[in-house]
């Protein structure tokens, strides 16, 4: 939810130094000295009010001259970080101690009169500002408490809970303010009203105090460092002077003093308690430690509630990756078994829809698997191919407004406003996608956050801003943000996913090694059974023939047609053992791959089959030449044999045709060969009985057959078993497009080239 900022504005303000402006507020003075001999390196302008000596003449004294004796003891013998009340000329100051550039760095702030004897208010002070917390219930009533308390004590007209979203716009989420004064609960500030610098600061040093914003600011001396030659770095200064445009930007909200103190989570800037008051206001150091405690309790307290939260929703996520991967995808395919568990797998990130690219799926012209409600088959794969091009920190990428940054489905946000994409595989396009869809809402900001800042005319810097009314803003487009606890679910799916891929690719690798060492000892079986077998039965065959020559005439009718059955089982026989021989082989043949011209292959193929084709009165056409292609010419030589001699016998009307042909690279394809993608689809084409849809591909099998055999001429039934496990030994496939009553095409493809 980022307002439109232009590059260059957010560009002008987060190069502003802020910690080097060299100056400080007037509220008090700076001392810095060098650590090892205490000679003064740099003073404020204005020490003369407090230390009875100009900058000029303290400049390179011992620390010992400028300061009462004992003061620096006292302040480095205070505990931790917070002030130490010293006397300093008949004045009792707060002393603030730091290091900077080298140097200590030392801060006094005059004691109003009322601040005079903080340390017993202070302490109060905590007292009054834990004691509400402990009876809130909820984050909620927690900040309301917070800000309700730290108002009291501060007495500033406006306390706000200040909670940064993800892109850094602020969101006011509790407010105490006093009646009369504008109230800023439930607005939106955009991220460059704090810029990256500032909030750096505020991360580095917790507690902000700028009591009047009109205050003339107090410079160093020197200004510049000699060893650096840039002013001190005031980081660590509770007194460090204020950039102009923020001042500006205080007054265009009609605030005199600003306090504020950093809610940190896990030592990131989670938000802040900003305090304004209509006419200048100073706090005192004392109290500004009591907030800086009240703080430090409130990030505890917040992160203990939200680790609690994440928790709960950490642990509702590993129950439904457990139910997602478990029990199911080890026992059948990944895609199939997530398809069942859909509702969960939306469910892990809040999703409304899920595309996955995984395996089988995975490719430019596969589908991927849809579920829940998404973008087409087509948008997800053009979609995986915009991601596939892209370097993807931590193999993921979510958005909440895709149309932006992927136009081709900026019409699909009531789809796809949100994105979270992770890649499954490094090294193929295979991914999960989560998609959202569009949230339509109103966000209120507090003045238009797409002019927050301005040049104006003769200026040289730009100015902020100056309404802060209510300006809402109509947010389409978007879905709604995707947390870390999706990003982390999405990739602990991938992490399973990945596994579980892996384990079912081994598995399919075993079932493929017992396979193949099961078709070898089959195809080891079928030969031995076949050459054994075909001995006797040609010792059939010719004792037969020969009880035929030397007693045909005594057998009698009944007698020679029974020796004629049995001679023709024995050759029958002998036929399907030479078929099972032959298919046996198959399984240890080595192609000789060579270019072959399909024409000449047709041709010889033909000659031998011309006395056949001819006696069935069947005319064989040839639409134009067939190609050169690389194959195992005998081999192919047999299929188209087969295919040509199978188009030939299974017609019984006239006129008897085959056509054999081609279709080439770029050409239109018939309905049944769509799928393909090899360069060269062969076909034998007839119109002859046909084949039932249910048949297609029961008549590959081996010793399958649909008729009689002694139908349509007989044969063993091995003959397109044959062919297509041929086919297959190219790289090619086999298949046939037919119906009863409307003849048969016979496709087959070839690969490319002897494979490793």
């Amino acid at each position: 939810m980022s307002p439109s900022v232009s590059d260059a504005d957010l560009s002008v303000c987060d190069r502003e130094p802020i910690h080097l402006l060299g100056g400080i507020q007037p509220r008090g003075v700076l001392v810095a000295f060098q650590k090892d001999t205490q000679a003064v390196a740099v003073v404020s302008a204005n020490v003369q009010a407090l230390l009875g000596a100009g900058p000029d003449s303290l400049v390179g004294k011992p620390l010992s001259g400028v300061l009462p004796h004992g003061l620096l003891a006292r302040v480095e013998a205070g505990t931790g970080p917070g002030p130490v009340t010293v006397e300093v000329s008949g004045q009792r100051c707060s002393a603030l101690l730091h290091d900077s550039d080298g140097l200590r760095v030392l801060e006094l702030e005059p004691l109003a009169d009322e601040d005079v004897g903080a340390e017993e208010t202070a302490l109060g002070a905590v007292q009054r500002l834990v004691s509400p917390l402990a009876r809130a219930k909820g984050t909620a009533a927690l900040l309301q408490e917070a800000a309700d308390a730290v108002r009291e004590l501060i007495g500033y007209d406006r306390v706000m809970v200040y909670r940064f979203h993800a892109d850094f716009h602020g969101e006011v989420v509790a407010e105490s303010v006093r009646e009369g004064v504008d109230s800023f609960r439930g607005l939106h500030f955009p991220a460059s009203d704090i810029p990256a610098q500032a909030r750096a600061l505020y991360t580095r040093n917790p507690v902000r105090l700028i009591a009047d914003v009109d205050a003339k600011v107090v410079g160093l001396v020197p200004p510049l460092l000699p060893g650096t030659r840039r002013p001190l770095d005031l980081s660590g200064s509770a007194l460090r002077s204020v950039s102009e445009i923020h001042l500006e930007y205080l007054r265009n909200m009609g605030v005199g003093a600003s306090f504020s103190v950093s809610l940190l989570k896990d030592g990131q800037l989670w938000g802040l308690m900003a305090c304004h008051h209509l006419a200048p206001r100073t706090v005192s150091a004392a109290r500004r430690q009591a907030c800086e405690v009240l703080a430090r309790l409130l990030s505890l307290q917040l992160s203990a509630e939200e680790r609690s939260l994440e928790s709960a929703a950490q642990a509702r996520r590993a129950a439904l990756l457990n139910a997602l991967v478990l029990p199911n995808l080890g026992e059948r395919s990944p895609a199939k078994a997530l398809e069942a568990q859909a509702p969960l797998l939306m469910e892990l990130t809040g999703s409304h829809g899920v595309a996955l690219v995984l395996g089988a799926s995975a490719g430019p012209e596969a589908s991927p698997l849809l579920l829940g409600t998404t973008p087409s088959a087509e948008e997800v794969r053009a979609l995986v191919a915009w991601l596939s091009s892209r370097e993807l920190p931590e193999e993921s990428f979510h958005v909440d407004r895709l149309g932006d940054v992927y136009p081709p489905l900026a019409s699909r946000a009531d789809v796809a406003a949100g994105l979270l994409a992770v890649r499954l595989d490094p090294s193929v396009p295979h991914f999960a996608l989560w998609f959202r869809p569009e949230v339509a809402r109103t966000v209120a900001w507090a003045g238009n956050p797409n002019k927050p800042v301005r040049p104006e005319p003769g200026h040289a810097r730009l100015r902020p801003r100056a309404s802060f009314d209510v300006w809402r803003e109509e947010m389409k487009g978007a879905s709604t943000p995707w947390s870390a606890q999706d990003l982390e679910a999405a990739r602990a799916l991938k992490g399973a996913l990945v596994g579980v891929v892996l384990r079912h690719a081994e598995e399919l690798a075993r079932l493929s090694r017992e396979l193949a060492r099961s078709n070898a000892e089959l195809d080891a079986f079928g030969g031995t059974v076949a050459h054994d077998l075909k001995e006797p039965l040609r010792g059939i065959l010719q004792y037969s023939s020969f009880l035929q020559e030397d007693f045909g005439p005594t057998l009698g009718a009944d007698g020679r047609q029974q020796l004629e059955a049995l001679a023709w089982l024995a050759k029958r026989t002998h036929d399907l053992l030479d078929s099972l021989f032959e298919y046996s082989r198959l399984g240890r043949l080595d192609l000789s791959w060579e270019e072959t011209d399909q024409d000449a292959l047709v041709e010889d193929v033909l000659t031998t089959l011309g006395a056949r084709l001819e006696e069935g009165r069947v005319e064989v056409r040839l639409p134009r030449r067939l190609p050169k292609v690389a194959c195992d010419a005998v081999r192919i030589r047999q299929v188209w044999a087969n295919l040509i001699s199978n188009a030939a016998k299974y017609q019984t009307a006239e006129p008897r045709w085959v056509e054999v042909g081609f279709v080439g690279p770029g050409e239109a394809r018939p309905e049944a060969a769509r799928h393909v993608t090899a360069p060269y689809l062969f076909y034998v084409k007839d119109p002859g009985i046909g084949i039932a849809p249910q048949f297609h591909e029961a008549i590959f099998e081996l010793f399958r057959r649909l008729h009689p055999a002694q139908a349509y001429g007989g044969g063993t039934g091995a003959g397109l078993a044959i062919a297509r496990r041929l086919v297959s030994l190219h790289g090619g496939a086999l298949w046939v497009d037919s119906a009863p009553g409307q003849g048969s095409t016979f496709f087959f493809t070839l690969g490319e080239g002897p494979r490793p």
